[in-house]
């Protein structure tokens, strides 16, 4: 009865450490779009672009310095690693490089 209790527990650990983890991808291209109030950045790469939404948990690093979202500026690289929330993709770490162009 011990070992069956003991096993209940693990596996009950073991389920909700599975269930919060959070399944990530990276994307990365050029800075085409920010917008401030919505809290949005669109990065374009080719033909392609994917957007972003920015939030207080998310992690923004202006030339390997820790910064905010105010930072990113159109026209520098970025390396996104994001997770999707229903359809929007949610910025966990967000790396901006470079100059921005006008």
């Amino acid at each position: 009865m011990k070992k069956l209790f003991i096993l209940a527990f693990a596996l009950a650990i073991a389920t909700s450490a599975f269930a919060q983890k959070k399944v990530t991808a990276d994307y990365s291209g050029i800075v085409d779009k920010y917008d401030a109030a919505t809290k949005t950045v669109v990065i374009k790469r080719k033909d392609k672009q994917g957007e972003f939404v920015i939030t207080d948990a998310s992690e923004v690093l202006n030339n390997n310095a820790k910064a905010n979202a105010s930072a990113i500026a159109v026209g520098q690289k970025a390396e996104v690693k994001f997770w999707l929330e229903g359809s929007k993709k949610i910025v966990q770490k967000l790396k901006v490089s470079g100059p921005a162009t006008k």
